[in-house]
């Protein structure tokens, strides 16, 4: 009677009062030695239809988009996730005091990305620009994350604040980042996360250029 490896790993081992079949033994070695180890797919779409009963724990490598997946015991996800970025040179005024998008004059374009939640649950976001204002007033931009795949659409998860956003106070040009930690993510979710701007006293103007956004999983 067949038993089993001596790291409890259900690699099955042929008994001695076995039937010999080279073929079933060394078909039960490779298959349970395979299944632990990191296998290689064209796609998701070639992995699902080749695991058909994934087990929890097992890994996976999608050649398409070089990324390493891990079935978590319900679905697969990204075991590392993959950093995204999107950077804006345009640059444009505005005068709105709360967080927007709304733009006075220039050039404006979302600076955005969309992304999917590693497996824990946790990303670093850094955004920078170059700002400036009309007067002693500020000029303020920070990220805005939302649910979805779609940029500036769905539920939001964590609104623009100034206290993980990066601002400048007066006429002179600066250009700084500000980087935080956003946590409580559904692993394997879609998110997406722009630039908002703002100026920090009514009837004055900010000028903003040279947007960036970056979010790194995080483990």
């Amino acid at each position: 009677m067949a038993t089993t490896d001596d790291y409890g790993q259900g690699v099955s081992v042929a008994s001695l009062s076995d039937a010999p079949n080279a073929e079933a033994l060394a078909r039960n070695i490779a298959n349970a030695i395979v299944q632990r180890s990191i296998m290689r797919f064209a796609s998701a779409s070639n992995r699902n239809a080749t695991i058909t009963a994934p087990a929890e724990g097992m890994f996976a490598w999608l050649q398409d988009t070089d990324l390493l997946t891990v079935y978590s015991g319900s679905a697969w996800l990204p075991f590392l996730g993959t950093t995204v970025g999107d950077k804006k040179n345009d640059g444009y005024e505005a005068k709105g005091t709360s967080y927007s998008t709304a733009f006075s004059a220039g050039s404006y374009e979302h600076c955005g990305v969309n992304w999917v939640a590693p497996l824990s649950g946790k990303v670093k976001i850094t955004i920078g620009a170059r700002v400036q204002n009309s007067s002693t007033a500020g000029s303020l931009v920070s990220p805005e994350t939302r649910q979805g795949s779609t940029i500036g659409s769905g539920a939001i998860i964590e609104s623009a604040t100034d206290s993980i956003g990066f601002s400048h106070y007066g006429v002179t040009y600066a250009r700084g980042t500000a980087a935080h930690l956003l946590t409580g993510l559904t692993p394997g979710a879609s998110y997406n996360t722009r630039i908002l701007h703002r100026c920090s006293v009514t009837g004055e103007t900010a000028f903003f250029a040279f947007r960036e956004v970056i979010v790194e999983p995080v483990s």
